[in-house]
């Protein structure tokens, strides 16, 4: 009998083989093992980096909407309440019917200014692209805008949609006016059956986006952009101005 027909030398290379091939598939499901345990891992750090960002944003809107109740107040008290005062005082005094016609005046134009500013006027029935242009009329006189409506598909906009849309459009605005030192200002609407876009370009001073980035106010218009299932960009540097771009996706 040959030796490689030995049942001991057969036995033998069988055990070597099974041992072999033991070893090779332990290898492998600790290789396996290893690699679903990093990509766990690594999707444990990225669920933890989107829990603690969509925790700095919620606290960003309750930071945001106790500074809008603290702006409404203000305009209340110092705006309407300050004007019906001195309406009561001029009664008081002896002031002519004209003159306590004109403060009333007055008065009634503040209320409604308030009042626009939380609800604007025929929201449900006016399109979104004129209710940005009522928006940016007022400042037409401080700036040079230039308003472009591009609207390719008629959409209808739940009215929470138009409301979170003009916020942010009066805080892209407000930051221009406030804080970029622009004398042009250029915004274009997009509207198409599957997406909206908003843009605001200014040729201000600009800003390092790197420092400005975690603002209260670039934080509130990331809130409300995602609120919209939208994204919020913002390019700038010093001398360069700034464009901030919303684009929302409707076909989501």
């Amino acid at each position: 009998m040959e030796k490689w027909q030995d049942p001991n030398v057969i036995a033998l290379w069988i055990a070597i083989s099974v041992v072999m091939v033991v070893t090779i598939l332990l290898f492998v499901v600790k290789i396996m093992h290893s690699g679903y345990k990093r990509m766990m891992q690594a999707n444990l750090r990225q669920a933890r980096l989107q829990v603690e960002h969509q925790k700095k944003l919620v606290e960003t809107a309750l930071v945001a909407q106790e500074r809008e109740r603290t702006r409404i107040a203000a305009d209340l008290h110092d705006g309407l309440i300050g004007r019906l005062t001195l309406v009561r005082m001029k009664s008081q005094v002896g002031a002519t019917p004209v003159e306590v016609e004109g403060l009333l005046g007055d008065s009634i134009a503040e209320a409604r200014r308030i009042s626009h500013d939380l609800t604007p006027p025929l929201l449900d029935f006016s399109p979104m692209h004129d209710l940005l242009d009522n928006l940016l009329d007022p400042w037409q006189q401080k700036l040079d805008i230039t308003y472009r409506p591009d609207i390719r598909a008629q959409i209808d906009l739940t009215p929470e949609n138009k409301i979170q849309l003009l916020r942010i459009a009066q805080e892209l605005l407000t930051n221009v006016i406030k804080h970029s030192g622009a004398t042009q200002l250029q915004v274009t609407y997009r509207q198409t059956e599957k997406s909206i876009i908003l843009l605001f370009k200014d040729n201000g001073k600009g800003f390092d986006t790197t420092i400005l980035k975690n603002g209260l106010g670039l934080n509130s218009l990331e809130m409300r952009a995602q609120y919209l299932n939208g994204r919020y960009l913002l390019r700038s540097a010093p001398g360069k101005g700034t464009r901030a771009v919303v684009a929302v996706n409707l076909a989501a």
